[in-house]
């Protein structure tokens, strides 16, 4: 039997691409913190050994991100997407005039709130307008569009020694990006599933009760559900969270590479790593999240392993790829879940709710990775023994977590608890 063609209508595919177009430039932002650290760090003069809980810090800004992210399921999506891209754009211009670490961290902070609730609302977005059959396809896509913001700071992190200002001229061109697609969103829509919900409560009368409803709706309509995803997610990003922030500063110091040697890396293997994206959400409608999470969670934490302990180059560059290959696919998968498992009145919400506790863990990651390098004297062996936590996420899934492949939204989470009806 032929597989089913995907076949997006015009306003879709132009949704995505109005969608995507931010998550593109937000990870664009996150490569070059990434890429380019070793060069922030020199210039703004971080001590060695809180580089770590600094790099945490900034991710501090998801406890912004939450109420932004929670009015949308109170003032609509498409209002906080103009909101979120706006704030990030002037924190990124501001970014680049830092002149010690702790303007960088104040800004960068600010540009992470935006960003992070930017990045929550275009998956609820994307789940809420995509047809059941295409929603992993269509997330998938999503995601892979934001991932071509690596590859761009990837190539121009090549020649960070050659322009005029280094790593601040790079915050100018993502800032320079933002703009363009703000005037963009002019087009975007409100989704129907909010307009429908945004009718339901017309007739009612709004109490801070009511206001407050998707965060108490959370928390009782589906408990159980939620407990588990966050179980899924906390450990996954509490062993991951310094595996990514130290690869640029780990091929340079201790393999030798230069930024060209790096942002080479991130190009030709983010160009074959991409692809993650794409077979995830397809093979994901098809065969189902959990079973594609459970493998791309094994994989990520076995390559990650063979990354940070091997020393040779060529095992150490294949393992990398392979491990984003399979990194890839298993954030989509969650991204995805995310955004099924809640009811329309509070699925922002949730996913907010589900992204602070991850980058929670992330923060708490790399605060461990500090205190360990105190300890052991290395970043690799430090990584290396956060890791073990990583599979712990697996559990949650076999148990706990309901299969969402090609069933409608309402079908997976129906309005038990729903914000107009109290």
């Amino acid at each position: 039997m032929s597989a089913e063609k995907i076949v997006l209508p015009r306003e879709q595919k132009m949704l995505l691409l109005l969608v995507g177009s931010s998550l593109f430039i937000n990870n664009y932002d996150l490569g070059i913190f990434a890429l380019a650290l070793p060069q922030i760090q020199a210039s703004l003069q971080i001590p060695e050994e809180t580089i770590g809980f600094y790099t945490g810090l900034i991710r501090f800004g998801v406890l912004l991100a939450f109420p932004l992210a929670f009015m949308a399921d109170i003032v609509g999506r498409k209002r906080l997407l103009i909101i979120t891209i706006t704030g990030m754009t002037i924190a990124t211009v501001l970014t680049a005039f830092a002149q010690n670490a702790w303007q960088f961290m104040a800004l960068q902070t600010a540009a992470r709130c935006f960003s992070y609730a930017e990045d929550m609302l275009c998956f609820v977005i994307i789940a809420e307008e995509i047809d059941a059959r295409m929603r992993g396809w269509a997330l998938g896509r999503l995601a892979a569009l934001g991932t071509l913001g690596y590859g761009l700071s990837s190539i121009l992190y090549t020649q960070i020694d050659i322009l005029p200002h280094g790593w601040r001229d790079f915050y100018l061109i993502g800032a320079a990006g933002l703009i363009i697609v703000i005037l963009a969103r002019t087009q975007l829509k409100e989704t129907k599933r909010f307009e429908s919900l945004k009718a339901a409560r017309a007739a009612t009368t709004r109490t801070l009760r009511e206001h407050l409803s998707p965060i108490m709706s959370l928390v009782r309509a589906y408990p159980g559900r939620f407990a588990a995803l966050v179980a899924t997610t906390a450990p996954y990003a509490f062993g991951l969270a310094a595996t990514f922030a130290f690869i640029s500063k780990f091929l340079q110091e201790e393999h030798g590479f230069t930024p060209a040697n790096v942002g080479l890396l991130q190009i030709l293997g983010g160009m074959l790593a991409i692809c993650g994206y794409f077979v995830s959400g397809r093979i994901s409608d098809a065969v189902g999240r959990r079973k594609v999470l459970m493998i791309t969670i094994a994989m990520v934490t076995g390559l990650f392993y063979v990354f940070y302990l091997t020393n040779n180059p060529q095992i150490l560059v294949a393992a990398w790829i392979c491990a984003l290959f399979f990194y890839f696919a298993s954030d989509v998968t969650l991204a995805a879940l995310g955004a099924e498992l809640f009811p329309t009145s509070y699925r922002s919400t949730s996913s907010a709710a589900r992204t602070v506790i991850n980058v929670t863990a992330s923060v708490a990651g790399l605060a461990a990775e500090s205190a360990l390098f105190s300890i052991v004297g290395s970043h690799a062996l430090a990584i290396v023994i956060l890791l073990g936590v990583t599979p712990l996420a697996i559990i949650p899934v076999i148990f706990f977590i309901p299969e969402t492949a090609r069933r409608s939204l309402e079908d997976i989470s129906p309005e038990i608890d729903p914000l107009h009806n109290k």
